[in-house]
C-alpha cells in the first residue's frame, strides 16, 4: 500500500504532498498543483496517482485541512473506488474558516489601532478596498428559473412567509434582493427604485399585495427587501442576499435578461446560483439558451465553477407514483436533458417548494384551497416512499448532519428544500470563507512589507557619522536628479502622447469574441437556406433566429462589460512596473556605493501608494452622469433590433417566403450591429486605458513629487540631527519587534 499525505491549506492556497513519506520529484505532474486552490486538481488526483505508480493502485489517503476540502477528497476516493482502486481515508482536522475570520478580525482591529503602523492601511486605496471587501458579509445567492417553474414558490418557501406573488402574475420585471435579518422574526420593510436608482416608495411593514402593486407598476428597476430568511441562519460573518431575478423571457424589458445573464457569467465574484427546473417541463428555447451560457460558464473554471450552480428540480409533488411515474427515471431524464445542453453529470435536487411553504405557514393564516393541498401532499409524501426528495440527492455526510441538528420533522426533510438550503451553508464554509481570509492575508501582508521596510530604513541610520555625510549627500544628489527631472519630463511626455498598448492578453480575448458571434450565425444560415416556405413558417424561423440573436448580442455585452474590468487591472500592474523601471533609473548609478540603507530608501519610495483604482467621487459624479445607481460600464451599447412588426409588415401580403433571400438581407444588417459592438466595445476599453495612463502620469506630477520630498527631508533630518536621529532609531526597533510579532500572528491564523 502506498501512503500519500496531503496537507492543503484553502486560506494561502498551498499544498504539500509525501508520497510514503518523500515529497514528488520535481517536474512530477502533482508538484505542479502546489499553489493551486484544491477543487482544480481534486478530480484528477486518483488518475494522476496511479500514472504515477505505474498502475500500483492500493494508496492510504492522510488529508489534513477544513472539512470541505476532506468531502471533495472523499468525493474523487469514491469514483476511484468505483473504477477499481483500494483507497482509505484518514481526515485530520483544521479549524474552521469562520473562526479564523473572527481571529483575524481582531488582529486587523489592532492594527488599526497602532497610530505608526494604521497609516500603512489608510494610505493604502488597494489595502482598504481589500480588507472591505473581505469583511463585507454580505454572499449573494441568485434564484434562476424559466417560465414556471415555481421559482417565487420556492423563495417563499425559503422566507416563511407569502410575500413574492407567485404564479402567473410572477412574470417579473425587476430584480428583487432580499437581505437576510434574523432580528425582524417575520417582518419585512421594502424600498423601490426608478430606472435611475432613484428611491420612489417604501414601506415598513412589506406585504404581498404591496408587491404585487409595485411588481406591476412600469418603470420599476429594483425593489430592495430586509427580514428574516427562516430557511438560512445569519451568521456573525455572513449574511445572506437572495435575489430574485427577472425572468429570461420577459419581453417587457431585454436588458433584464442581460442582467440575468450576468449574474450567470460572473466568474470573477462566483455567486452562487440556484438555477430552478420544472419537474414536468422541460426544453423550451429560453432554457437552451441560458443552460447553453451556464455550460459555457462551468467549462471555464474548476470545480467551484460546478459547484455555484445549483439545478433544482421543483414540482415534484406534481408527479403521480401511482400512475406509474418513476422518480428515478425523471431525474435521469433531467440529467440527460441538461447533460444534452452541454453540463456533463449534472448534480439535480429535486423538491416540491409548494410543500416546503405549507409546512411552514402556519395553518390558520392557510387558505381553503392550500389546507386542501397540505393534506394531500402530506399524505402522498408520509405513505409512499419513493417521494422522500432526500434519498436522491448527492449531498455531503456535512450536510446530512446540519440536517440531523435542525430538527426538522420527517415530511420537511422529504420536501427536499431544506437539503438545498443547507447546501449554501457549505458553500460558504468551502469557498466564500476561504476566499475572504486570503483577501484579507494579502493585505495585511502588504502593509506589513511597507511598515517592516520604513522601520528598517530608519535602523539603518545607526551608522558613524562618515556614512551618514555620505548618505547625506547621495540625498541631495537624489533630490537635485529628482527636482531636475533627469528625463522625468520625456518620460511623462512620451506616456502621455504615446499612450501605451493594449495587454496582449486583453487583445487576444478581444479577438477571442470578436471570433464568438460566426459560429451562431453559420449555424443559423443552415435553417435559411433557399426554400420557399409558408409566412407562418418564415415567421416562426425568424422569431427563434431573432431570440438567438439577442441573447448572443446580450452575452456579448456582458463579456465585453467583464473584459473591460479585467483589461483595467492588467494595465493597472503593468503601470505599476512601469513605475517600479521609474524609480530604478531615479536610483541609477546608486549601486556601486557600499550603502545599504539606499536600498531601503528605495524601496521606500517604491512603496509609495500607488493609488490608479476608480475614486469614490468619480464613482458619484459618473452615477449621476448616467442616472444609474450603479456604475454600469454596459450603457455605452445600443441594444440590438430588427423587429417582428416589421418582419410582418414586409412580408404580410406574401403567400410564400424565400428564406435564402430573406435571411441574406437581413445578415449584413446582423453583421453590422455586432461588428459595432465590438468597435465600442475596443473604444472603452482604449479609453480606460488612456484614463490610467493619464492617471499615472498625474500621480507621477503631483502626489509621488509630494510624497518623494517628504521621505527625503525626513531623512534627512534625522541625517543630520542627532536626537532626531537617536528618538526615531528607538522607536523603529520598537516598531519593528511590534510587526514581526503581529506577522507571527496573522500567519497563525491560516496555518493549517
Amino acid at each position: 500500500m502506498n501512503t500519500i499525505q496531503i496537507t492543503h491549506n484553502p486560506f494561502i492556497v498551498e499544498t504539500t504532498f509525501l508520497f510514503n513519506g518523500l515529497p514528488p520529484a520535481e517536474g512530477c505532474k502533482l508538484s505542479s498543483y502546489r499553489e493551486s486552490r484544491l477543487q482544480i486538481w481534486v478530480e484528477k488526483f486518483f488518475d494522476e496517482l496511479s500514472i504515477l505508480f505505474n498502475g500500483d493502485n492500493h494508496f492510504r489517503i492522510v488529508f489534513k485541512g477544513i472539512e470541505s476540502d476532506f468531502l471533495d477528497i472523499q468525493e474523487a476516493a469514491q469514483v476511484a473506488i468505483a473504477e477499481g482502486m483500494q483507497v482509505d481515508l484518514e481526515w485530520i482536522k483544521a479549524i474552521p474558516a469562520e473562526r479564523r475570520l473572527e481571529q483575524i478580525r481582531e488582529l486587523v482591529d489592532e492594527a488599526r489601532q497602532n497610530p505608526s503602523f494604521s497609516q500603512f492601511i489608510t494610505n493604502d486605496e488597494s489595502i482598504s478596498h481589500s480588507l472591505n471587501d473581505a469583511f463585507n458579509r454580505d454572499f449573494d445567492v441568485y434564484v434562476v428559473a424559466t417560465m414556471s417553474s415555481g421559482k417565487s414558490t420556492l423563495i417563499n418557501a425559503m422566507l416563511g412567509r407569502d410575500l413574492l406573488p407567485a404564479g402567473n402574475e410572477a412574470t417579473t420585471a425587476t430584480i428583487t434582493r432580499i437581505t437576510d435579518n434574523d432580528q425582524m422574526h417575520g417582518h419585512f420593510t421594502g424600498t423601490c427604485q426608478n430606472m435611475k436608482g432613484e428611491q420612489i416608495a417604501e414601506d415598513s411593514n412589506l406585504t404581498l399585495e404591496r408587491l404585487r402593486e409595485w411588481n406591476a407598476a412600469s418603470g420599476i428597476r429594483q425593489i430592495d427587501i430586509e427580514g428574516d430568511i427562516v430557511a438560512v441562519r445569519e451568521r456573525e460573518e455572513v449574511r445572506l442576499v437572495l435575489t430574485d431575478t427577472p425572468g429570461p423571457n420577459n419581453s417587457q424589458d431585454e436588458e433584464h435578461q442581460r442582467v440575468t445573464m450576468k449574474f450567470i457569467q460572473d466568474s470573477r465574484r462566483n455567486p452562487l446560483i440556484l438555477y430552478v427546473l420544472n419537474a414536468t417541463q422541460l426544453g423550451t428555447t429560453d432554457d437552451k439558451n441560458l443552460l447553453g451560457l451556464v455550460a459555457e460558464t462551468m467549462r471555464k473554471g474548476g470545480k467551484q465553477s460546478k459547484d455555484r450552480f445549483i439545478f433544482v428540480v421543483n414540482k415534484m409533488d406534481m408527479v403521480d407514483p401511482e400512475s406509474g411515474e418513476d422518480i428515478s427515471a425523471i431525474l435521469e431524464r433531467i440529467r440527460h436533458y441538461l447533460a444534452s445542453n452541454g453540463i456533463p453529470n449534472p448534480q439535480v435536487y429535486p423538491v416540491s417548494a409548494n410543500l416546503t411553504r405549507l409546512i411552514r405557514k402556519p395553518g390558520d393564516r392557510q387558505t381553503r384551497k392550500e389546507r386542501s393541498d397540505y393534506k394531500a401532499m402530506a399524505d402522498l409524501f408520509t405513505e409512499d416512499s419513493s417521494m422522500n426528495m432526500l434519498q436522491y440527492m448527492p449531498v455531503t455526510s456535512m450536510v446530512h448532519r446540519a440536517l440531523d441538528g435542525k430538527g426538522y420533522s420527517d415530511l420537511m426533510l422529504s420536501s427536499g428544500l431544506p437539503a438545498v438550503e443547507t447546501m449554501i451553508d457549505e458553500y460558504i464554509d468551502k469557498y466564500n470563507l476561504p476566499h475572504r481570509l486570503k483577501r484579507v492575508h494579502d493585505a495585511m501582508t502588504q502593509a506589513i512589507t511597507v511598515g517592516l521596510n520604513e522601520a528598517t530604513l530608519v535602523e539603518q541610520l545607526d551608522q558613524d557619522q562618515r556614512t551618514l555625510d555620505q548618505l547625506n549627500a547621495e540625498i541631495s544628489e537624489l533630490k537635485q536628479r529628482q527636482e531636475k527631472g533627469f528625463d522625468t519630463a520625456a518620460y511623462k511626455n512620451r506616456l502621455e502622447y504615446e499612450g501605451k498598448l493594449l495587454p496582449r492578453e486583453t487583445e487576444e480575448q478581444l479577438g477571442e469574441l470578436e471570433a464568438s458571434v460566426e459560429p451562431v450565425l453559420r449555424e443559423l444560415a443552415t435553417e435559411f437556406h433557399d426554400k420557399e416556405v409558408s409566412l407562418d413558417y418564415a415567421r416562426r424561423l425568424l422569431s427563434k433566429a431573432e431570440s438567438s440573436l439577442g441573447f448572443q448580442h446580450r452575452k456579448s455585452v456582458n463579456a465585453y462589460e467583464a473584459l473591460f474590468h479585467s483589461s483595467q487591472e492588467l494595465i493597472r500592474n503593468d503601470l505599476y512596473k512601469e513605475y517600479q523601471r521609474y524609480i530604478a533609473g531615479l536610483f541609477e548609478g546608486t549601486e556601486q556605493l557600499d550603502l545599504p540603507i539606499l536600498d531601503g530608501l528605495k524601496q521606500a519610495i517604491s512603496n509609495i501608494s500607488f493609488n490608479l483604482s476608480m475614486r469614490q467621487d468619480e464613482i458619484k459624479t459618473k452615477q449621476i452622469a448616467t442616472g444609474t445607481k450603479e456604475v454600469d460600464d454596459s450603457r455605452w451599447w445600443n441594444p440590438f433590433s430588427w423587429g417582428r412588426t416589421k418582419t410582418v409588415t414586409e412580408y404580410g401580403s406574401e403567400d410564400y417566403v424565400d428564406l435564402g433571400t430573406m435571411w441574406r438581407e437581413r445578415v449584413t444588417l446582423i453583421e453590422t450591429q455586432f461588428r459595432d459592438l465590438v468597435v465600442k466595445a475596443r473604444e472603452q476599453i482604449e479609453d480606460g486605458k488612456d484614463k490610467l495612463v493619464t492617471d499615472y502620469v498625474e500621480f507621477l506630477n503631483h502626489e509621488f513629487d509630494r510624497k518623494f520630498q517628504e521621505i527625503m527631508a525626513s531623512l534627512k533630518e534625522k541625517t543630520t540631527d542627532k536626537q532626531a536621529r537617536e528618538k526615531a532609531i528607538a522607536e523603529a526597533k520598537k516598531q519593528y519587534a511590534w510587526i514581526e510579532n503581529f506577522k507571527l500572528e496573522l500567519d497563525s491564523t491560516l496555518a493549517v
